[in-house]
């Protein structure tokens, strides 16, 4: 039998817009991953009348229920209260809810005040899920055979309770003992639908094994979940699954569960013993920003450079003037030239260099907004390449970091260089 989850986030923050919500996202991820249906999620506003009504209509449809956020100390932090006189549970003071607060407030300093206390009040009967991170507790009631688990709307602080507790006691209090596993496979360079066209000869979805497409741009996550009756048949189910996707899909698959296209390059460069430079116009650093959010990048990484001006290409990447003035900024021969010299002075294995009109301004006759040039500079040869980009000045950017970045690693894939690259 499967489970059925729902999830309510809390906050006028998410209802104005004045903030994403990221906390139904993760926990419909996190649910999904452990064979946990999701059927539907929900963000209302800090009222009471509006809460109440989601938890009510929550509980007559799911097994398990988490709302998010409205915990805290201040006046508008009514979750706890809504939820209360909703189940006809009295509030009463948990101690150690109390000494957690009063614990942390002297750790910073800081007066205890009564909307801080009132972080340790809770529906009588809860049971308490800690916050190792933050002042406000969570709780669980258990409701006519329904879980409801309250949790705190800081992302950072419910994602460890999720993982610390949640996930660990639905686990040991489902009836369905049946074994899931998932694993998204991280796709780049073909769209939705040519990828879907490429699976269609695979086994027809069941119950057992499913893929779905979760695009994200500039990328695609194919998810695979399986279910068995034993772990180790679940395992091989996976395998299988992950197998048959590899041998339609593996000149774009890049990494598995999340891995981002900076890390797959930087293994590759590491194993390969080669290093990178980077010149960026267009794209104003993003590439160096990606490839520097991976631990260990300066063991491959040499510089980054942002040359946005004619005159910073020509005194810090040795483009010669007269190929500025004759083709332009945004041109090949300049493409071919910054990744060259980016490389001759750093003297790295590659020299990457991006230069394009990202928008919504700086078009001229011939180039459009979205054109761009990225060249790559290897061994004996500059490889450059035009592309017209569609889509705004920040997707314009991501799309050509991301092509960059996979340019690097088609390259290494297919040369497989191996240890004959040279420092």
């Amino acid at each position: 039998m499967d489970l059925i989850a729902e999830i309510i986030t809390i906050g006028n923050e998410l209802t104005t817009g004045f903030q994403i919500d990221t906390n139904g996202p993760y926990l419909a991820e996190r649910f999904q991953s452990r064979g946990i249906i999701v059927q539907r999620m929900i963000t209302v506003g800090d009222d009471r009348s509006s809460i109440s009504r989601a938890i009510r209509e929550s509980m007559a449809r799911a097994d398990v229920v988490v709302v998010t956020g409205g915990l805290g100390p201040t006046s508008d932090d009514i979750t706890t209260e809504a939820a209360a006189r909703l189940l006809g549970r009295k509030m009463r003071l948990y101690p150690e809810a109390l000494e957690h607060v009063e614990n942390l407030m002297g750790s910073l300093r800081l007066e205890m005040n009564e909307g801080q206390k009132k972080q340790a009040y809770f529906p009588e009967n809860a049971e308490l899920i800690p916050n190792f991170i933050g002042s406000a507790y969570g709780y669980l009631i258990k409701e006519a055979n329904r879980m409801l688990f309250f949790l705190p709307g800081v992302p950072r602080e419910m994602e460890a309770m999720v993982e610390r507790t949640i996930l660990p006691r639905i686990k040991k209090e489902r009836k369905n003992r049946r074994h899931y596993r998932t694993r998204a496979l991280m796709v780049f360079g073909i769209s939705e639908a040519e990828a879907d066209e490429l699976l269609q000869d695979l086994p027809q979805q069941d119950k057992d094994g499913q893929i779905s497409f979760l695009p994200r741009f500039p990328e695609i996550r194919i998810r695979i979940t399986v279910q068995a009756s034993s772990s180790q048949e679940a395992d091989e189910k996976l395998l299988y699954w992950e197998k048959e996707i590899r041998k339609r899909l593996a000149p774009y698959i890049f990494g598995v569960d999340g891995e981002t296209m900076e890390k797959a390059v930087g293994e590759l460069l590491r194993e390969a013993n080669a290093t990178i430079a980077v010149a960026e116009s267009c794209t104003g650093g993003l590439i160096g920003h990606r490839l520097t959010n991976v631990p260990g990048s300066s063991e491959y990484v040499d510089r980054i450079v942002v040359t946005y001006s004619n005159q910073a290409k020509v005194d810090l990447l040795n483009v010669p003037e007269d190929i500025i003035n004759v083709h332009g900024a945004v041109s090949e021969p300049t493409a071919h030239f910054m990744a060259q010299g980016i490389r001759n002075s750093a003297g790295t294995t590659f020299g990457l260099a991006t230069t394009g009109i990202a928008g919504p301004a700086g078009d001229s006759p011939g180039k459009p907004v979205g054109t761009v040039f990225i060249s790559l500079a290897a061994g004996n040869e500059t490889w450059t390449k035009l592309y017209h980009f569609s889509g705004n000045r920040l997707q314009i950017k991501k799309m050509t970091s991301q092509i960059a970045l996979n340019r690097v690693r088609k390259y290494l894939l297919k040369k497989n260089l191996g240890q004959s690259l040279t420092r």
